[in-house]
C-alpha cells in the first residue's frame, strides 16, 4: 500500500497536469517520443497490428485486432462516427478490460489487461494497449450472396473476426507498471446488419478462453472516452481549440445511465445549464455503450458496474492493477451528477464491467457482448434506446434474425443532369431461411438524395403475379427490364433519374424488399449496401455547349451553391467537357502558371478536391462516380495557396494528339476569404 500522504501529493500535482491538457493532446514528452514501444520479446512474422473500419450501416467504428476501439484521432477516418458520413465524432478511445486473480511463477497476482487507459487524442493506439495481436488480420465475413466476402459461416452482413492476447508482455503507454499476463486469448466478432434499426449498432462479442493456470473472480468491461463533436468544424486534427470557432472539443459531455438496458450513453453538450446551453444541435445524436449479456451463466447471475472519472492520463487512483480490479469489480453504478462528471466542469470517462465469473480453469471459455448504440434525437434518447432493444434481440435471439433480400450490385453512371442505375437480379433468387416463406422476394426500390443519410424513394417495382401481388403496386419489372454488361458484369435492370444538375453531389441507391406475412413485417435490404455518390456531368460523346470545354459556375462568385464547408479548401468549380487524357493548365492574365494537372477521365475521382472527395477522412467505397470528362479544382494554387479574386485563363491540351482549347473564367471572393 502507499503511504496516504504520498498519493495525496501525487494527485494534487496530476490535477495540475491534467488541467493543462484541455485538448487532450500530447505532452512535449510524449511527442518526442511518439514511437511505440516495443513488447518484451520477438514478435513472430505471423504478427501483424491491423485496423478496419465498419462501413456496412450508419455505426462507422475503427476496429482492431490488439483490443483498441476507435483511432485515438490519429486521423479524420472515422473513430466512431454516427451517423457515419455525417461527420460527427463520438469516441476518441475504447478497449476491453479483462480483470482477474491470476497465478504465476511469482505467485498469487491481482491482473488486469487494458486494451488502453486515459491518453493524449493523436498518439498511437498500438502503445495504448497491452494486447497483442494474435495473427495478421481481421478477417471480413458477410452473409450476403453477391458480396465478395460472402461466408456460410457469417453472422451478420459484415462480421469482422480476429484474435489477441495478453502475452508477451508489453508495458503500454500512460501505463507504466509493468504487464504481468493473466493467460488469455480473446476471439473477437463483431456484427452489423444495414437495415430497420439494426442499422444502428454494432456489436462486439468476445470469447475470453484461459490458456494457463485457473482464474477466479474475473471480471470483463469496456472503457471509453466517449466524446462528441462536430468533425468537420475543426481545420486541424485532432480537434483543438485553436482550429475552430466553436472551442476545444473536450469537456463537452453529457453522460447518462439507463439502468433497465444496462446502457451508458453520451452526446455532446457545450455547458450547463442541460439542456439550454447545450447547442445540442451541432452534434444531434446520441451514442451509448450496452452491454447485451454473459455466457455459459447468464446476466441474471452478475453484477453490473459502471464506472466513471474525470480524464487523467497516468493518474496514481488508476495506475495499477490493484486499482483498477478495484473500479471494475466494484458491483455499483456510480452517481453521476457530480461537477466532475458534468458538462464544462468535468471531462468524464467510463468502465461498464460485469463479473464476477467465479473460476476459469485452462482451456475454458467465456462470453461477453457488448453493442455500441446511436440514435438521433436532441434531449430526448427514445429512439437510442429503442435501437438498443434491438440489438439485445439479436442477442437473445443467438443473432439469427429475420432478413430481407440483399441489395443487388448497382453500378451508376453519371451523365449530363442524369444518373443511370443498373442492377442484377441475384436478389430475387435469395433464400430467406429465417422466414416462413424462403423465396419471399417482392420487390425494388430505387432512391436518390443530396444528404447521405436522407434520400428519398423516387420508385417502386413490385412483382404483380401471386402470390407477389400483395403490396399495392404490382407494376411488374419489364419497365425497367435491360440487357446491359459493363466492365464485364451483366445487369437486368436500368433506370435513369432525369432533371439533375449538373456538379452537385447525389446519393442513389436500389434495395429490394419482401412479402412479410402476418408475423413478419415487410423487411427491406439496407440502403447502405449498394448506396453510391455520384455526380452528373455530361459523358463522353454527350454534346453539351457545342463539346466545347467550359466552366461553372463562371464566374465563381464567393462561393458555389454546391460549397457547404465554410472552409477555403472545401470550395470546387468545374471544367467539363475535357478530353478523355488531356494537360489542364491555369494562368494569370499577366501568364504565370496557376495550376496544372494531368486529368485521365477513366481514374479520375476528384482526390486532390476535399469538396468532393478528401481521401484523408473518407473511405474508397466514398469516391464520387464521375461522368469521365469533368474536374474540380478547389480554387488552391499549385503552391498551396488559395486563389485569388481575378480572371483568369485556361489551356486544355489533348494529349492524343487532338487540338488546344483555351478560354477564361472570374473568381469573385469576399471579403472574408
Amino acid at each position: 500500500m502507499k503511504p496516504a500522504v504520498a498519493v495525496s501529493c501525487l494527485a494534487v500535482l496530476w490535477v495540475a497536469v491534467a488541467a493543462a491538457d484541455s485538448d487532450h493532446l500530447p505532452s512535449p514528452s510524449e511527442a518526442r517520443n511518439a514511437s511505440p514501444r516495443a513488447a518484451t520479446g520477438v514478435l513472430a512474422d505471423s504478427i501483424r497490428y491491423t485496423v478496419r473500419v465498419s462501413d456496412n450501416n450508419l455505426m462507422g467504428v475503427t476496429v482492431t485486432n490488439y483490443g483498441f476501439i476507435g483511432n485515438n484521432f490519429v486521423s479524420r477516418s472515422p473513430s466512431m462516427e454516427y451517423p457515419l458520413g455525417t461527420g460527427y465524432e463520438h469516441m476518441v478511445r475504447g478497449g476491453l478490460w479483462i480483470g482477474a486473480q491470476a497465478f504465476d511463477d511469482l505467485g498469487n497476482f491481482t491482473g488486469v489487461v487494458t486494451g488502453t487507459v486515459d491518453g493524449a487524442q493523436g498518439s498511437s493506439s498500438q502503445q495504448a494497449t497491452e494486447f497483442t495481436p494474435a495473427g495478421r488480420e481481421i478477417k471480413i465475413r458477410s452473409t450476403l450472396p453477391n458480396s465478395r466476402f460472402y461466408d456460410p459461416q457469417a453472422i451478420s452482413e459484415q462480421d469482422f473476426v480476429t484474435d489477441f492476447s495478453d502475452q508477451p508482455a508489453r508495458t503500454s503507454s500512460n501505463n507504466d507498471e509493468p504487464h504481468r499476463p493473466i493467460n488469455i486469448l480473446v476471439h473477437q466478432e463483431n456484427y452489423a446488419w444495414s437495415f430497420s434499426d439494426y442499422q444502428h449498432t454494432l456489436i462486439f462479442h468476445f470469447v475470453i478462453q484461459n490458456l494457463g493456470p485457473p482464474l477466479s473472480d474475473v471480471w470483463v468491461g469496456l472503457y471509453s472516452e466517449m466524446a462528441s463533436g462536430p468533425k468537420n468544424s475543426y481545420s486541424v486534427w485532432p480537434p483543438s481549440s485553436s482550429g475552430s470557432t466553436i472551442g476545444s472539443w473536450f469537456s463537452k459531455k453529457w453522460i447518462q445511465y439507463d439502468d433497465s438496458l444496462h446502457m451508458v450513453r453520451e452526446r455532446y453538450c457545450a455547458g450547463l445549464p442541460i439542456p439550454n446551453g447545450c447547442f445540442l444541435e451541432r452534434v444531434p445524436a446520441w451514442v451509448g455503450i450496452k452491454l447485451l449479456g454473459t455466457r455459459p451463466e447468464s446476466l441474471a447471475t452478475k453484477q453490473i458496474t459502471l464506472s466513471a472519472w474525470s480524464y487523467a492520463p497516468g493518474s496514481p487512483l488508476r495506475n495499477e492493477d490493484t486499482e483498477r480490479y478495484a473500479l471494475m469489480s466494484a458491483g455499483t453504478i456510480q452517481d453521476l451528477s457530480p461537477p466532475e462528471l458534468q458538462p464544462q466542469t468535468g471531462d468524464p470517462v467510463t468502465l461498464i464491467a460485469t463479473g464476477p465469473f467465479a473460476q476459469i480453469n485452462n482451456g475454458e471459455s467465456i462470453v461477453v457482448d457488448f453493442a455500441l448504440v446511436g440514435g438521433p434525437g436532441l434531449t430526448d434518447p427514445v429512439e437510442t434506446q429503442e435501437h438498443a432493444r434491438f440489438a439485445q434481440r439479436a442477442y437473445d435471439r443467438n443473432y439469427v434474425v429475420p432478413v430481407p433480400p440483399p441489395s443487388p450490385l448497382l453500378k451508376v453512371v453519371a451523365r449530363n443532369q442524369a444518373l443511370d442505375l443498373y442492377w442484377e437480379k441475384s436478389p430475387e433468387a435469395f433464400v430467406d431461411s429465417t422466414g416462413p416463406h424462403p423465396l419471399d422476394f417482392e420487390g425494388y426500390r430505387v432512391y436518390i438524395g443530396e444528404d447521405r443519410n436522407s434520400l428519398d424513394r423516387i420508385a417502386q417495382f413490385d412483382l404483380g403475379v401471386s402470390p407477389n401481388d400483395t403490396t399495392g403496386f404490382n407494376t411488374g419489372l419489364g419497365a425497367v427490364q435491360a440487357d446491359t454488361t459493363i466492365d464485364g458484369q451483366h445487369y437486368d435492370y436500368r433506370y435513369r433519374i432525369p432533371a439533375l444538375r449538373n456538379g452537385f453531389k447525389y446519393f442513389a441507391a436500389v434495395t429490394a424488399y419482401d412479402l412479410g406475412n402476418v408475423e413478419i413485417e415487410s423487411l427491406e435490404s439496407g440502403i447502405a449496401q449498394n448506396k453510391t455518390l455520384a455526380i452528373p456531368n455530361p459523358a463522353p460523346g454527350e454534346k453539351t455547349a457545342g463539346g466545347k470545354v467550359y466552366v461553372y459556375p463562371n464566374p465563381y462568385r464567393v462561393e458555389a451553391m454546391w460549397d457547404r464547408g465554410e472552409l477555403v479548401r472545401d470550395h470546387y468549380l468545374w471544367f467539363t467537357n475535357l478530353p478523355p487524357h488531356c494537360m489542364l493548365r491555369i494562368y494569370t492574365l499577366s501568364g504565370d502558371l496557376v495550376y496544372q494537372t494531368e486529368f485521365i477521365g477513366s481514374s479520375y475521382r476528384a482526390g486532390g478536391t476535399r469538396g468532393v472527395y478528401d481521401p484523408a477522412s473518407e473511405r474508397d467505397v466514398d469516391a464520387p462516380t464521375l461522368s469521365g470528362t469533368s474536374l474540380a479544382w478547389n480554387l488552391i494554387t499549385s503552391q498551396g495557396q488559395a486563389a485569388a479574386t481575378g480572371l483568369y485563363l485556361y489551356s486544355v491540351q489533348n494529349l492524343d494528339g487532338g487540338e488546344r482549347t483555351v478560354g477564361k473564367f472570374l473568381i469573385v471572393k469576399s471579403d472574408r476569404e
